[in-house]
């Protein structure tokens, strides 16, 4: 069999450069020219590979898509895509969140607790945001459905426990955003 195809089986399977690399016995730079002159799209595995937070957002992904079954996933074509799914021409970006203590700033203020999501880096491409808060044990409190004209002015997302903010008008119910999305493709 040819280097070039070994490549290509492994990763298939592996989806790790490095991994690869040690089975078929050359340098991972190697594999990796391998597989793009083979056009094998080179996205990694967030759910073996990445990090805590990498692995809890691939597991909300990964619900969001049984929801919202018609989606096209966007991170198996691109590593790290900025915007994790498409519904017709409208994109979707997925967030989540565990609930941050209440503290103290350095300054002495005072902060809730809450749920925090950074949409710097999506809040130009993604048409709506999805953000789930959850409980400590991963459990789901609350689904946010938000469109980004909303969401634009933010780089974060900053949503009290206590409910008092302008962000609880955009929670849903998840079993709504098959329906809400479904518009999209009409």
């Amino acid at each position: 069999m040819h280097i070039k195809q070994k490549c290509v089986e492994s990763y298939e399977r592996l989806k790790n450069l490095k991994l690869v690399a040690d089975e078929v016995g050359i340098p991972w730079q190697t594999v990796y020219t391998h597989l793009r002159s083979m056009n094998c799209c080179v996205v990694g595995d967030k759910k073996r590979y990445g990090s805590i937070k990498d692995k809890l957002a691939e597991k909300f992904e990964s619900r969001f898509l049984r929801v919202v079954n018609f989606a096209i996933p966007n991170n198996e074509y691109k590593y790290q895509a900025k915007i994790d799914f498409f519904v017709g021409d409208t994109s979707i970006d997925v967030k989540v969140s565990s609930l941050q203590n209440a503290g103290v700033q350095p300054s002495g203020k005072k902060y809730a607790a809450r749920w925090s999501y950074c949409i710097s880096k999506q809040k130009k491409t993604a048409d709506f945001f999805v953000m789930y808060a959850l409980n400590k044990d991963e459990s789901v409190r609350h689904v946010f459905l938000i469109p980004k004209e909303i969401a634009i002015t933010c780089t974060t997302i900053s949503i009290p426990e206590s409910k008092k903010s302008k962000w609880f008008e955009y929670e849903v119910h998840e079993n709504e955003l098959y329906g809400f999305f479904e518009w999209f493709l009409k």
